[in-house]
């Protein structure tokens, strides 16, 4: 039976870039399970620790001195982070850099998995990461009227690899060779949502094969906070959806959902911005009705 270190491939130099902010009890979880794993026997770790106040830092230095730490100032937000982590990799001579979140566990052989099929296939390779509950999946898919579409069903873990659009940042290899032709993910207009799947659907379309591995599984918190929210959600204020255009870290924040739209689809890209802008003005303008005829017609919207 193979061991974690035959799994790996140890001829190459294997970089895994974390980006963390103010969850020392949950970077803290995924770290132990990463050394529960032996992943420290094949491949380096990088943190990028963006800011925290929580005592992040200060548990990084003293519980967990054998994973590589960089700082930042509460800026870089995912993207930056992920950029910075992997311009730091690339220039230590990494041969693969893989993107972890910090509330992902991976299951014992999958981020090898995916090192290996990205190194073997000159291909970014993304796993399958469901939440404790079961109830939602973090994986990848096709794009369809201009939209990530999840891959569905959800396919069986015995199923080969499925060549898709986009893929999820939760647990992803990506060959160095690759970021040195298509460049890192975009971080200035797009800082955290759809930074992912911009960057693979942009790999996708230079011809680099993006696959999603069913046999790389692993597990992971579920968001949701009212970034994720429908605009009809009732719980969402008028003033919600207002604030959230300047806010990186909801779907609809403006630079990086009109950066990602034009980027990707040119005139219909903005087209579509241009519709969904007008779309949350009407929206606005029925959550500021009284509250009995919100009531009625709020079903009927949908975001």
């Amino acid at each position: 039976m193979a061991t974690t270190a035959d799994k790996a491939n140890l001829h190459h130099s294997v970089w895994l870039v974390i980006p963390v902010h103010n969850r020392k009890a949950t970077t803290k979880r995924c770290l132990n399970h990463l050394d529960t794993l032996g992943i420290r026997v094949w491949a380096n770790v990088l943190v990028i620790e963006d800011g925290s106040t929580d005592g992040t830092h200060e548990m990084l230095r003293e519980d967990f001195p054998w994973a590589h730490t960089i700082s930042g100032n509460g800026s870089l937000w995912w993207s930056g982070a992920i950029r910075l982590g992997m311009e730091v990799a690339i220039a230590s001579g990494a041969d693969c850099v893989c993107w972890l979140n910090d509330d992902s566990l991976p299951d014992s052989g999958s981020l090898e998995q995916l090192v290996q099929l990205a190194l073997d296939s000159a291909a970014i390779c993304g796993g399958i990461c469901r939440t404790p509950d079961g109830a939602f999946v973090y994986s990848g898919g096709i794009i369809r009227h201009r939209w990530p579409q999840h891959w569905a069903p959800v396919p069986e873990s015995t199923a080969a690899p499925i060549s898709v659009e986009w893929l999820h940042g939760n647990m992803v290899a990506i060959p160095a060779n690759i970021c040195r032709r298509i460049g890192l993910p975009e971080s200035h207009w797009m800082k955290h949502n759809f930074a992912d799947v911009e960057y693979t659907l942009r790999a996708h379309r230079a011809g680099v094969p993006v696959l999603l591995v069913p046999s790389a599984l692993g597990v992971a918190d579920r968001n949701t906070s009212p970034t994720y929210w429908s605009w009809a959600d009732v719980r969402l204020s008028w003033l919600a959806i207002m604030l959230g255009f300047c806010n990186p870290k909801v779907w609809w924040y403006a630079p990086g959902l009109i950066y990602f739209k034009v980027s990707q689809f040119g005139a219909l890209g903005t087209l579509d911005c241009l519709c969904l802008f007008a779309k949350a003005i009407l929206i606005v303008f029925y959550k500021c009705l009284p509250n009995q005829m919100l009531t009625f017609i709020s079903p009927k919207i949908r975001s």
